[in-house]
């Protein structure tokens, strides 16, 4: 399988005598890399340089006992670099760090990746975790959910979980009017506005939270987390350990990442999360997405968002060939400043855009952006409807995709899968 796209490049500066604990700073880095399953890192030993103290480091004969240069250097797409590099950052000596944009155009990894035989919850779990405490005001969870990728926050008291905030809570009872990644898409002033609105509340955590949050130890075995994230339909599970304490978080992300470097396996290997039976795409897509064509107006294209829980719209041609994906948060982004309020109003109430205001009419007729090509990002993932489970994970991971649009051989739309359901076909393979 070919893995290619936008990516990132970080680059560790060490000295060879630079540790980490006992073991030596670059093949602690490797270790932490490969157990969170990154992409990939090498490690490249320089034959002379020097850094901010001004040490010459030289490789020659006379001098056996050397302290030369050590490069670890990491590739890997985008979302995996967000989520590692701060941890990273906190694990390394006095060193150069550096990262910069680059571009995979071909990577073919060997077909075996060697994993433990068991991994629990504290395996793949993500931490440092991002938590609050019931008196945090939501203001403030607001804003720093805001420049973060999830949107699930622990509620903590003395360091137990009591509660957890989802964006519906923050929706629903808390008074913000508008989900976080539609948020994201509007101006800083009309966030500074809600943001107040949000302060004049005084509202605090407590207020708006859910009780009682279902969580998992440790020591939990991924095949039970995954079981229980499907069961009950949620994305993130606080990790706690044996005394209850919280020390991590597992997002379905992880599962689906860690199913997919682990699928590839030999035949004596025990089942990992549940890829005994390897399912065809066929077996786990639904066929009922909403779909529009390029030419679809923009009040249709509201009515079709809104009619999904996954908001979001496939665009297809006249052969039914997928050209385009719409979601809700890049229909704000494109739209008029004028229309956004009316536009948030119809997709958070799921009421259709037909009925505009007089100057909300106007707006629209001179809007640029009022087909579906005019909305619509070109980057839609596909996988023909004979594609096994294992690598449908590996595409829609590759660029941090919500949905995968399933082909037939003349690649015209026959169904879709997103996260959802493939982590539901990850348990039915393992209760199979």
């Amino acid at each position: 399988m070919d893995l290619v796209g936008k990516a990132k490049r970080v680059r560790i500066y060490f000295s060879e005598g630079d540790r980490i604990g006992r073991a030596s700073a670059a093949a602690s880095v490797v270790e932490f890399l490969r157990k969170e399953n990154a992409l990939g890192a090498t490690v490249s030993r320089g034959v002379e340089g020097f850094g901010a103290a001004g040490k010459l480091h030289v490789s020659n004969l006379a001098d056996i006992a050397q302290d030369l240069p050590i490069i670890v250097e990491w590739v890997d797409f985008p979302e995996p670099v967000t989520r590692l590099l701060p941890r990273i950052l906190k694990m390394v000596p006095r060193s150069l760090v550096t990262a910069d944009d680059t571009e995979i155009v071909l990577y073919e990894p060997h077909p075996v990746r060697d994993l433990p035989k068991a991994l629990s919850a504290g395996d793949v779990m993500s931490r440092p975790v991002f938590s609050v405490t019931k008196d945090t005001p939501v203001r403030s969870l607001v804003e720093a959910l805001l420049g973060k990728t999830h949107r699930t926050v622990p509620v903590v008291d003395e360091g137990v979980p009591v509660g957890i905030v989802t964006n519906g809570d923050l929706v629903r009872r808390g008074g913000l009017g508008v989900r976080l990644d539609l948020l994201r898409a509007l101006d800083k002033p009309e966030i500074h506005a809600i943001l107040e609105r949000l302060a004049q509340g005084n509202k605090v955590a407590s207020d708006v939270m859910t009780p009682g949050p279902v969580t998992v130890r440790v020591t939990t075995p991924l095949p039970s987390v995954a079981e229980i994230m499907a069961h009950r339909r949620l994305k993130r599970l606080p990790v706690v350990d044996d005394h209850g304490a919280l020390v991590g978080m597992v997002s379905r992300v992880d599962l689906l990442r860690t199913a997919a470097s682990g699928s590839q396996r030999s035949e004596d290997s025990p089942p990992h999360l549940g890829l005994a039976r390897d399912s065809p795409l066929s077996e786990l897509m639904r066929r009922d997405f909403p779909v529009v064509h390029r030419d679809t107006p923009l009040t249709e294209v509201f009515q079709a968002i809104i009619s999904t829980r996954l908001h979001r719209a496939l665009v297809v041609d006249a052969d039914r060939r997928v050209v385009g994906l719409i979601t809700d948060a890049e229909l704000i982004d494109r739209l008029t400043p004028s229309l956004r309020p009316s536009a948030l109003h119809s997709l958070m109430h799921r009421l259709p855009f037909a009925h505009l205001a007089p100057a909300d009419q106007a707006a629209e007729s001179h809007a640029r952006a009022r087909r579906a090509e005019d909305l619509m990002t070109t980057d839609v993932p596909t996988a023909p409807e004979d594609a096994l489970l294992h690598t449908a994970i590996a595409t829609m991971l590759e660029g941090s995709h919500k949905v995968l649009a399933v082909v037939d051989g003349e690649r015209r739309l026959v169904g879709v899968v997103d996260r959802a359901d493939l982590l539901r076909g990850l348990v039915a393979a393992e209760e199979g």
